[in-house]
């Protein structure tokens, strides 16, 4: 298995994140209507990027906005999904955070809610009356906290 690199994404990232935020969207969110390329730049905005890098690709990036320590979008790239790629970004986020990290989930992405509930995310809220409906998620692994761990030795 080749080795996951995460690192801060730079512009030159930025077509590549794009594709396969693209990709996803149109493969797995049918209530998107006519994504484009260029919703990526829109959707993270003002927002910290890691990108995971396997064998010189990206392979999944992972936008936190860092006011709410909150990740808005958390994306693997179709031919590198079931690599721990997803896991290995959330941890390197946690790095960046300064209370646990909370994320909303679409409550019908059973997928996204088993792999979410694997790495330490538990659901707080339900939001049934949202388009399409979601759960909000608050991360459990805060000893992976580097900010958390020093404030509460």
């Amino acid at each position: 298995m080749s080795k996951i690199e995460i690192k801060p994404a730079t512009a030159a990232d930025r077509t590549a994140l794009a594709q396969i935020y693209l990709v996803d969207r149109q493969r797995e969110f049918p209530w998107v209507v006519d994504p484009q390329l260029k919703d990526f730049d829109h959707d993270s905005r003002g927002e910290f990027v890691l990108v995971a890098w396997i064998d010189g690709q990206q392979a999944g990036f992972c936008s936190l906005y860092r006011l709410a320590n909150f990740i808005h979008l958390l994306f693997v790239a179709p031919d590198f999904r079931h690599l721990k790629v997803g896991a290995s970004l959330l941890m390197e986020m946690r790095q960046y955070a300064t209370e646990p990290l909370t994320l909303k989930c679409v409550m019908a992405n059973e997928a996204a809610l088993k792999f979410y509930a694997r790495v330490g995310f538990q659901i707080v809220k339900a939001d049934r009356n949202a388009l399409p409906p979601n759960y909000t998620l608050k991360d459990t692994r805060t000893e992976q906290y580097i900010a958390l761990v020093h404030l509460n030795p």
